[in-house]
């Protein structure tokens, strides 16, 4: 939002004029009003008459609602519940991180349409079109025929999901618009991401849906600089037909954008995963699926620090863990020497107090618990077959013998020495490589936990981490 707007909403049974710039929304309360916000909202009483600056006023509303004086669109502006207000004088000043601009007022939202860059790559807008003129029209005469396929032709089945035991079905689609200004285009075709769902009024589950689409697409480009260009919301007449009823903003810095990496094919295509989406939707939407050492940008994820090398290998375990609930796999033998531990430590514990109760307890959990060097072995294991190739292509290139076990040692021992606080050693040059190594299982874990082919998780890793691997 480029111009500043002003309109009216209401705000603990206060009706405020509302300026709002884009980024931060200002309340200025009536004149009959002002003594009321000052003196209860904005100054703390030490006595009879006596009030001191500085008294905290916290927001308490997940989301305010006005109306614009300037288009009479109704603005749904969302906050963060424990905020500290600001405030001059008598004037409010409350950070915004979303708005929604809706035409109308009592209509419910049935539809998201989701469009950015990452989704013109992730599912290809050129798929709406077939080039109809042949190389000779073309090279000779300069003609070029297009023409675009219908609807149906260029979307996805639709797949469903669950975010707060509401159903959402989730499809691609290609949309086309016929220009006619003369600085414009004459056709523009953008891909789509698109969430339907029964026609609500609960903005802020709109705007949960917002975030989980956003981390969806954050996960298919393994970096979170990602910023929608639009929007839309949809709703429907009585006739049951879709109309656009507004758009929704996320107010971020939008020169974090990192449209660059997309050409080089850093990305998982959506044909990759084409029958999962809804799966991992549904995972995102539990907060079940790790994504927090998704680096800010891709060049970002280039570089390892402490923190990065912690978040990787944390991530790791994660998906281990969700696809190995038992844990590795062990002999008759083991097994039998584990429970004659855990009897004799329990045996321990039943005598013991305090502290060093609480020591064996801890030390009885170890028992049956895998070592990352173990875990890394067991992947090794199981998915060489799927991403081997890419791995010896990563060792090769730098000169390093390809072994499961030296990686997960080398590994190991670097997570040991940042757990105990050994933070100035320099990183081990080949366990830099193990990390990189580590990401490609990580996907291949998360991937394989969703169905997805063989082929098409070494496809999607090889083309998200830009590997150029001949397949």
């Amino acid at each position: 939002m480029k111009e500043i707007i002003t309109g009216r909403l209401e705000y603990k049974n206060v009706e405020f004029l509302f300026v709002f710039d884009g980024e931060v929304l200002r309340l200025i309360p009536p004149k009959e009003k002002e003594q009321e916000i000052k003196f209860e909202w904005i100054k703390a009483p030490l006595g009879d008459g006596v009030y001191m600056e500085g008294k905290k006023c916290i927001m308490n509303e997940p989301f305010l609602k006005g109306v614009c004086n300037e288009n009479g669109h109704h603005f749904i502006f969302f906050t963060t519940v424990g905020d500290t207000i600001r405030n001059k004088d008598v004037i409010l000043f409350i950070n915004i991180y979303g708005y929604i601009d809706l035409n109308l007022k009592k209509v419910e939202i049935c539809k998201i349409k989701f469009m950015c860059p990452e989704i013109n790559y992730i599912y290809p807008s050129n798929q709406a079109l077939d080039i109809i003129s042949d190389d000779k029209d073309i090279s000779e005469n300069g003609i070029i025929a297009l023409k675009t396929k219908g609807i149906d032709s260029a979307k996805t089945d639709k797949r469903d999901f669950i975010v707060d035991d509401i159903k959402v079905s989730v499809f691609f689609g290609i949309s086309k618009v016929l220009n006619t200004g003369i600085d414009e285009a004459p056709l523009t075709i953008n891909s789509s991401m698109n969430f339907e769902f029964e026609a609500t009024s609960n903005y802020s589950f709109i705007m949960r849906l917002c975030e989980i689409a956003r981390e969806f697409i954050r996960l298919l480009c393994y970096r979170k600089n990602v910023a929608w260009s639009k929007v839309e919301l949809y709703s429907r007449t009585n006739e049951k037909k879709i109309f656009k009823l507004g758009e929704l903003f996320i107010v971020e810095n939008q020169e974090q954008k990192d449209t660059n990496t997309l050409e080089k094919g850093t990305y998982i295509n959506q044909k990759y995963i084409d029958g999962y989406e809804g799966k991992i939707l549904s995972d995102l939407a539990r907060s079940v699926l790790y994504t927090r050492h998704i680096p800010e940008t891709y060049i970002t994820g280039t570089k390892i620090d402490a923190s990065r090398f912690i978040m990787i290998t944390s991530a790791f375990e994660w998906e281990f863990d969700r696809r190995y609930p038992d844990g590795v796999p062990k002999k008759d033998d083991t097994i039998k020497i584990e429970k004659q531990a855990e009897m004799a430590i329990q045996d321990l514990i039943d005598k013991s107090r305090g502290k060093l109760k609480s020591k064996y307890k801890f030390l009885k959990k170890l028992i049956k618990s895998d070592s990352l060097q173990i875990k890394i072995i067991k992947i090794g294991e199981d998915y060489d077959s799927i991403i081997g190739g890419l791995g010896k292509k990563l060792y090769d290139i730098n000169n390093i013998k390809f072994s499961y076990n030296d990686m997960g040692e080398r590994i190991a021992k670097q997570r040991n020495r940042f757990a105990h606080g050994d933070l100035n050693i320099n990183f081990n040059g080949e366990s830099l490589c193990d990390l990189k190594y580590m990401e490609y299982m990580i996907y291949a874990l998360q991937l394989k936990g969703y169905g997805v082919s063989d082929e098409n998780i070494c496809k999607s890793i090889n083309e998200l981490f830009h590997l150029n691997a001949e397949l």
